[in-house]
């Protein structure tokens, strides 16, 4: 729901988002404050053994934080492979714009994932 002047929003992130983002620039303007340029935000609840198969890559800066599960983030370095496992609610894995991941759920897991800025290409 968003008031009349568009200074709150309430939503459910597990409902109201695109593939779980709910706030960025792809969010339509009449969401209020769902509509951001400058940060995207995703609510990301994923079943064991679901995986992003390939890498990605974005022009933003991406921070993923666990809230519950196992969660495997592998990262490619210009000069070396990396891969964080988040295990314990809290743990997070941050990275820059340009780094090649991908990622795989190792259980059940419940991930909020933040990336700034928000942009239509990314």
């Amino acid at each position: 729901m968003v008031d009349r002047n568009h200074l709150i929003s309430t939503g459910n992130a597990a409902k109201d988002g695109r593939r779980g983002w709910f706030v960025g620039q792809f969010m339509p303007p009449h969401l209020g404050l769902s509509h951001q340029q400058a940060v995207e935000i995703k609510w990301g609840q994923h079943a064991k053994g679901e995986r992003r198969r390939g890498f990605a890559q974005s022009k933003g800066t991406t921070i993923a934080v666990l809230v519950k599960g196992s969660f495997l983030t592998q990262l490619r370095l210009p000069d070396e492979m990396r891969q964080i496992t988040l295990t314990e609610p809290g743990d997070y894995v941050a990275f820059a714009p340009g780094v090649e991941h991908c990622w795989e759920a190792l259980a059940e897991s419940l991930v909020i994932t933040v990336r700034f800025p928000s942009l239509k290409e990314d």
